[in-house]
């Protein structure tokens, strides 16, 4: 039996170490690497689009765009494919790519490792970019195959997805599921009645306040069954896609730091987003516990607000920021196929213009505005 490999301490003097290359992680890097040493620490060699997920499925010609190296994308980062295994008083324990371990530091870290899914489907929790886009290529595969579909969650994920695929197959039978009173609770009824009112005029069977009563494996290449909900229906199903939503992925803070999270396991952070009780370590994105919905629009401003107090702190100049919650917002953009969309906006409400969701969001899924935000 072979050893466990001693950790090795990475010396990361005046450095960012950043956990986590997705939207908030990476913004960072591509931000602060003009000014400071940076590494950026994931288990991945890519970074994703995540607004374009639940249109790869049904299109994964748009996993090229959708997917970037992080060597192209974060030119000067220096990046340690590894999971933060565990957070100690020196610094995160790595598990690297290669099997070795690592304990890396830095004068100033980041965590930012996003929220872990059901399945890889929507987030990829590891592997590399070629691996990312086989996978899109199988899986649209199976659901032209699959005449019956299963949608479990009513988030944004599994309202898009059932879009985007009743969209693209019109002749699919298709059940939306949500244990919920209502689609999309993290935005307005009015936003949902609309959604819900297009679904169900493209034949979709929707469905809320019932839960399945068992289990099914979430492998999404599972073969189809049938499952029954907690009011007695019945649903066949050939192909079963969860979108139940992700739990913040904090578990390396449990052997040393369980008092920094809370019942939900987010991370407690201060108003100028650092761990409470640890100095100089910030928490960005779904990770932490600032009251607000875990979209892209408020996690990029969450990565503006901690830049703002990074570079204060390495540079020695100016105050801290704090971060303004945006607490009870209702924004959301939903695309429902390449033609048709809705989305709650400030100041106007509800906007069902179709042509106004398509120059938002709908026609592209925001990649090229995406892209060009890392220079591409």
């Amino acid at each position: 039996m072979s050893a466990t490999p001693t950790p090795n301490l990475i010396d990361t003097h005046e450095t960012v170490v950043i956990f986590g290359g997705g939207i908030a992680g990476a913004t960072l890097a591509k931000s602060l690497v003009r000014n400071f040493s940076v590494m950026l620490v994931d288990p991945r060699d890519f970074i994703e689009v995540p607004m374009a997920a639940t249109r790869v499925i049904v299109d994964p010609d748009l996993a090229g765009p959708a997917t970037i190296a992080f060597a192209e994308a974060l030119v000067g980062v220096r990046h340690v494919q590894g999971r933060l295994a565990e957070w100690t008083r020196d610094g995160g324990r790595v598990e690297l790519a290669d099997g070795a371990q690592a304990v890396i530091s830095g004068n100033v870290t980041v965590l930012a490792t996003g929220s872990r899914h059901a399945n890889p489907l929507m987030r990829a929790s590891a592997g590399t970019m070629e691996e990312r886009r086989t996978l899109y290529r199988r899986y649209n595969v199976r659901i032209m195959e699959a005449e019956k579909i299963l949608i479990v969650g009513g988030g944004p994920i599994g309202v898009e997805i059932a879009g985007e695929i009743s969209e693209a197959w019109p002749e699919k039978s298709i059940t939306l599921i949500e244990r919920g009173e209502r689609f999309l609770k993290g935005s307005s009824k009015e936003l949902a009645c609309e959604a819900t009112r297009i679904l169900e005029a493209r034949g979709v069977t929707v469905i809320t306040g019932e839960s399945l009563t068992s289990q099914p494996s979430t492998d999404p290449f599972a073969e189809g069954g049938a499952v029954m909900t907690n009011k007695g229906r019945v649903i066949d199903y050939a192909l079963l896609i969860w979108a139940t939503g992700g739990q913040p992925e904090t578990a390396f803070m449990r052997e040393h730091y369980a008092a920094l999270l809370d019942e939900a396991g987010r991370l407690r952070v201060d108003p100028q987003l650092r761990v409470k009780g640890l100095t100089n370590v910030f928490a960005v994105g779904d990770i932490n516990d600032v009251a607000e919905n875990k979209m892209a629009v408020h996690i990029l401003g969450q990565a503006k607000t901690a830049e703002t107090n990074i570079r204060a702190i390495l540079t020695g100049r100016g105050a801290l920021a704090a971060y303004k919650a945006k607490t009870g917002n209702p924004m959301m953009l939903l695309a429902l196929g390449r033609q048709t969309g809705v989305s709650h906006l400030p100041i106007f409400g509800v906007v069902k213009a179709g042509w106004l969701n398509r120059m938002i969001k709908t026609r592209d899924m925001l990649v090229p505005r995406f892209r060009k935000a890392f220079g591409l």
